[in-house]
């Protein structure tokens, strides 16, 4: 259980370039789950969606420095991150309907 820090150290550049990707993605069909067809503003989309998945690199990034200072806090930090992972799909999924336009 102590190197449970290794998964969220690695997670964080991972899930960075993730944001990155949606963030800059442009006009590009990046999001699966989302129907392009009743999307006014795709750039813009990308744009906001991408804005809040920086935020999971940064969890990842800190709750792996926590676990990697104490080690008996890793198992807690996992199920944390899952948590926000959670409340981000969320939030993209309740504010990307301001979105629809077409």
């Amino acid at each position: 259980m102590d190197r449970l820090f290794v998964f969220q150290l690695v997670a964080a550049p991972i899930l960075l370039v993730v944001a990155l990707a949606v963030r800059f993605a442009g006009t590009s069909p990046i999001l699966n789950v989302v129907d392009y067809s009743s999307v006014g503003d795709i750039t813009g989309l990308h744009r906001w969606a991408g804005n809040r998945l920086l935020v999971l690199p940064v969890v990842s990034l800190v709750l792996g420095i926590v676990s990697l200072k104490f080690p008996a806090l890793a198992l807690p930090s996992v199920f944390i991150f899952v948590a926000a992972v959670f409340g981000v799909c969320i939030w993209l999924a309740s504010g990307a309907s301001k979105f629809n336009g077409r």
